[in-house]
């Protein structure tokens, strides 16, 4: 256990290195420049090519158990892929469940699409809260569950979870936390008296990165042209534009002019 906590600690540390954007993930470009600040000289080809073998759902994007289980492969290198036990565990332990016991095991456990009304929902709640000292106490209390009066990332994550399952997205959190903490005091920490900023980012960013997921067809976290119409077009704006006024909108956020646009710049 000790000799785990060390190793997956350290890999944790290389891997939020690598993460430049803070997302939690790591694309083929923060990869390539990640390996060269390590020392380990790949070139292009190579570090697409490394990166394919951790990408294994092709998403373009690999998580920190991706990572994990690619650099085991690397210092051990053995095929047996239960080996990687989080990874195997992820995607086989709903049939693992329902061998031993049964179907009813996992009968209640679903995925449902969000959508719009689950937002305005949450939106009334959170507003509620707004306007009210004795819940917005109660829910600081929640985030801030070890009492120093300070709450980091982890705690803002924990306590989304925990409160509002529908506004957890990474992305739109660190956000969230990033425009609360400059709009403070400047420090790594949200104090109590950021907290009611902090709520109104929570929910802001994460609509709006719901509605930008939802238009990212590839599911590569970035929009282009044809999607950021879409997004438009769901929001209503395209009935109050022309294609013309639309254009010169993306392009007015796509500033690199790379033709595509990250959920940042989206912001």
């Amino acid at each position: 256990l000790l000799l785990n906590i060390f190793w997956f600690n350290k890999l944790f540390q290389i891997f939020s290195m690598i993460d430049t954007g803070g997302d939690r993930r790591i694309d083929v470009n923060e990869f390539g420049r990640g390996m060269a600040n390590l020392g380990l000289q790949l070139s292009p080809q190579e570090a697409q090519a490394e990166f394919a073998k951790m990408d294994s759902n092709h998403g373009g994007q690999v998580l920190f158990v991706e990572f994990c289980a690619w650099v085991r492969q690397r210092v051990n290198p053995d095929h047996n892929s239960s080996f990687d036990a989080d990874i195997y565990s992820g995607e086989h332990c709903g049939k693992v469940m329902r061998q031993h016991h049964g179907n009813k095991a996992t009968h209640a456990h679903f995925v449902t699409r969000k959508c719009m009304t689950d937002f305005d929902e949450t939106e009334k709640k959170i507003k509620a809260a707004l306007n009210d000292k004795a819940q917005l106490s109660k829910l600081w209390r929640k985030m801030d569950f070890n009492g120093n009066n300070i709450v980091d990332l982890a705690e803002i994550d924990k306590f989304v979870v925990d409160e509002y399952p529908v506004l957890n997205h990474k992305p739109a959190l660190m956000r969230a936390y990033k425009a609360t903490t400059k709009a403070g005091d400047g420090d790594d920490w949200v104090q109590k008296n950021e907290f009611k900023m902090l709520l109104g980012n929570i929910f802001y960013f994460n609509k709006l990165f719901w509605m930008f997921e939802k238009v990212d067809a590839d599911a590569d976290r970035r929009m282009d042209y044809p999607e950021f119409k879409k997004l438009l077009s769901i929001t209503g704006a395209m009935t109050k534009m022309s294609d013309a006024q639309a254009q010169a909108d993306f392009k007015r956020i796509d500033t690199n002019n790379g033709g595509i646009v990250l959920f940042d710049e989206f912001c």
